[in-house]
Parts: C-alpha cells; structure tokens; sequence
C-alpha cells in the first residue's frame, strides 16, 4: 500500500433541469398570445371618436349611405376620412376598403402618412404595403389606396365588395366620376349596404359630380367645415388673416371663398386654360399638314401622348388625337411612339427626358431610333400665355370626339394660389404638359397670306392702278429733288470780289 495520499475524485455538484425547448416555445407562444390580446384589448377599448372634432365627427357618424364633406384646405377632411376607414375596417374583418384619389402620388402623399402616424402613436397593430399602399389589419381587413385618373385604373375597382368607399379631393374629378359611381362602386357596396363618400375643395368652374352632390336640394348627406373649426392647428386665424395681407384678398376675394371658407364661387381667372374650341372630326384631304408628338412620360402617374397637326399654309394646328395611359414600361411607350410615328411620320417628337423620362427615351432610340427632343419646361406659365393666346384666336383647335380626356383636363385645370403654375398636386395636367411641348415645336405662325386677285377691268382693278401711277410720280419727284445740284456757299474770297 503506498504511503502517499489518495486522491480524491472530483465531487460533481448536481444542476436544477432548464426549462426544454418545448416549455420555451409554449412560453414564447404565450407571450405572443397575450401580446395579441393586450394589443386587441386596446382597439377594442380605442375610442376613435376622442381623435376627432366636433365636425370631423358629425360627418364621420353620420349614418347616411352617401354622403359628401365641401371643407376649405387644411380643414382635417383626409383625417377623418383616414380615421373613418380605420374604424370600420376594425370593426369588420376580412373587409376590403378602398380610399380613391386622382392620381396615387396624391394618396400616397396626403393619406399614407397619416395611417402611419395613427399606428405608430396608438399601436394598432398595422401592417403596411408601401409599394402597394395598402394597410393591412390584424384581423385580416385591407385598406388600400388607389388613384382612378384612367380608365384602366378605374377597371380594377371592379369586383370586389366593399362596406365603404371613400372618394378624397373629390373636385378633381372630370365627368366620368358619375360613371364610375352608377357603374363600378354602387354594385360593389350592395352585399354590405356600405356608404359612398366624397370629400374635397370647391373647383373654380363649379361644375361637376362633387359639385351637384353637395348642392342643397341634393340627395347627398352633405357636411362642410374649414381650417377654422380645426381645433389641432394653432393660430389658423393669425395665419390666414397674414395670407390674406400677403395675396391682398378681401372677402368677396374668389380665392379665399373657394379655398379658405369652402364656398362654390365660379372663377375664371383661377382656370388655366379659359376659352378653346374645338372641332367635330379631323381629316387632312391634302398634304398641307405637318406633324408633332408631345409626350408627357410617368411610370405611377399616367404616360400622355398628344398629335398636333399643323399648316403653315392655313395658319392653324389641330390637336388631331390624344390618351393617357398608366403603368407602362419604356417598351411599351417606345412601341407607342412607333405605331404613331408609323401612322404620322412626325417631324418631331417631344418629350420631357428629365428624371425617369431618361430611361424611356434611350429605349425609344435603341429599340426603334427615334430621336426624341427635350421638351422646354423653363418659363412654362409664359408659354401657357401664349398658347391661350393661339387658343382664343381659333389657331389652335382641338378635335373633340378624339380628345375628350384632354378637354376634361383643360375644364378643371387651376392655377395654384400664386398663379405662378397649374395646381398639379391636386388636378391632373398630364395631357395638357404634352400639348404645350408639342405645340412649342409647331410652326403654324410662318403662315404669310396670298394677297387676293383682282378680277381685270373692275373699279378695284382701275383704283388699285390710279395708285399704282401716283406712288410712281411720287418716286420720280424725290429722285429728282435728290438729286438737284445744291446751290454754291459764298465764301470770303467772293464777298472780297465784291
């Protein structure tokens, strides 16, 4: 046995089990569960009504199935309509709403923000579709936002059911809103008995659905409220009474009415475009005319193609054709080109290249070669003068039964409170950009006009030669008097003589 001492082994203290994988998942699913139910708890308990004035929420529970708000700009309308959509989507689930504006940049900037603002500050539980511009709900409702300033963008409101639909700055709309209404959003909102509404800013033509819907005697529930009554924005009165110093306004001022106190006043001088004519068809019989593509190019707003036909023998230029289109790639604006150019054989082809217009006009060359000139967009409320000045004088005519979204355009479009440019956030204007660069590229005025024959032997005839002879003597005299030998100056050497 060895002396030494034994070693002794390690002792091994024992460790308490840890929770298992499967504890911690059901405890992490506990977690989320009661996250849930705290979140749900809180829209349950949410009283939407505490976010609203008094008027904001007259409209917003009015239980009318159409109904419409004619409010003065900064008045709050986007957000209660934005409020308006939330609560109902949150009441109902597996809904659709859509929230329509004209174009889905005004949507994107007036309205999105505002459902970001309302998640981020009471933690509704919100998901968003930046790119679709659609707020998904935690109980599986959408909210989406949409532009319907054509056609094909109207077509895809088609279909689906809806409890409610909101139609915001409602003023914008050129005359295919009823259409769209009677045909497209009436049937989709049957299976909930859901409501239509319209909100917006009084336009300056007074004309319109949004206008005859909140005319009294109409059968729209109709509200109206202005900056004025906004209780979250602080001194509106000092800041409007400065705006109305600044722009001198009085109070009959049509502005002011139409913006600031939501009044329908008919002005003028607020429209871009006053006064145009037009012509029922368009038919060259000869070769007198010479043509011009202006283009307006957009990816989210509308791509716009005009032709402009012009004479320089006939001093006129008629707007042959137009259309707008939304969503097209460069190929599909470049075989646009083509085909127009195939049918026209443009002298030029003008378009604004700045921007996303870059890629569309290096597609058109390379696919097709078509050389396409930069539109002048530099001192643009000038040139709109002059071409009002063309439009006045009957120079330019437009031929209606091919341009009928471009004469819709041209009857709402403003100038913005400056009258500096058009009011484009909030009207569109596409086709009437296109129009102008085409038109700056026309050259109707080198027109000289052929003086008339006169018929041989007439008293014009004998009157036009009686002039004809005294112009001659009256030549001959100052070729005479022109050329007499002046008398010769007495110099002192003479007067010495003398």
């Amino acid at each position: 046995m060895s002396g030494g001492k034994q070693k002794r082994s390690p002792s091994l203290t024992t460790a308490s089990p840890g929770p298992s994988s499967q504890e911690m998942d059901d405890r992490k699913a506990r977690e989320v569960l009661l996250e849930a139910a705290r979140r749900a708890q809180r829209r349950e308990n949410m009283r939407f009504d505490r976010l609203l004035f008094d008027k904001q929420l007259e409209f917003v529970n009015d239980p009318s199935k159409t109904k419409a708000a004619v409010c003065s700009r900064r008045a709050g309308k986007s957000y209660a309509i934005t409020v308006m959509a939330l609560q109902t989507a949150l009441r109902m689930p597996n809904v659709m709403i859509p929230i329509i504006t004209l174009t889905r940049q005004q949507a994107k900037k007036i309205v999105w923000p505002v459902f970001l603002d309302l998640n981020k500050q009471h933690n509704l539980g919100l998901k968003f579709l930046r790119n679709e511009l659609i707020v998904e709900c935690p109980n599986a409702s959408t909210i989406f936002l949409c532009g319907a300033n054509d056609e094909s963008e109207i077509e895809r409101l088609r279909g689906p059911k809806y409890p409610l639909v909101i139609i915001d700055e409602a003023q914008s709309f050129r005359p295919y809103l009823s259409r769209m209404i009677e045909d497209i959003i009436e049937p989709a909102i049957l299976d909930y008995d859901g409501t239509i509404c319209l909100t917006g800013t009084p336009n300056a033509t007074c004309t319109g659905f949004f206008h005859d819907a909140t005319l009294p005697g109409s059968s729209w529930s109709t509200h109206s409220w202005t900056l004025l009554d906004n209780p979250f924005i602080p001194n509106a009165a000092d800041w409007l009474q400065k705006r109305r110093a600044k722009y001198k306004w009085d109070d009959n001022h049509p502005t002011y009415l139409r913006e600031y106190c939501g009044k329908w006043i008919k002005d003028t001088d607020a429209l871009v475009y006053k006064r145009f004519s037009t012509v029922d068809g368009f038919d060259p019989e000869d070769d007198d005319w010479s043509y011009v593509l202006g283009v307006d190019l957009g990816y989210t707003h509308s791509s716009a193609f005009v032709v402009c036909a012009y004479s320089d023998r006939q001093n006129k230029l008629i707007v042959a054709e137009s259309f707008k289109r939304s969503g097209l790639i460069p190929s599909e604006v470049a075989e646009i080109m083509q085909d127009l150019d195939d049918e026209y054989q443009f002298d030029s082809i003008v378009a604004d290249v700045g921007g996303i217009g870059k890629g569309y006009v290096e597609e058109a060359k390379a696919r097709f070669g078509i050389n396409i000139k930069e539109a002048e967009k530099s001192k643009k409320r000038a040139y709109i003068e002059l071409l009002n000045g063309d439009l006045v004088t009957e120079t330019v005519l437009i031929n209606e039964p091919a341009n009928r979204d471009l004469l819709e355009e041209m009857n709402v479009l403003q100038w913005d409170e400056k009258k500096l440019r058009p009011d484009d956030t909030r009207y569109d204007d596409h086709l009437c950009d296109a129009l102008l660069y085409g038109w700056r590229y026309c050259y109707q005025y080198l027109y000289t006009p052929e003086e008339a024959k006169v018929e041989y032997g007439s008293r014009q005839y004998w009157s036009q030669v009686e002039d004809k002879m005294e112009e001659q003597q009256e030549q001959l005299l100052v070729k005479v008097l022109t050329t007499r030998r002046p008398p010769r100056e007495t110099t002192v050497r003479d007067a010495a003589e003398c």
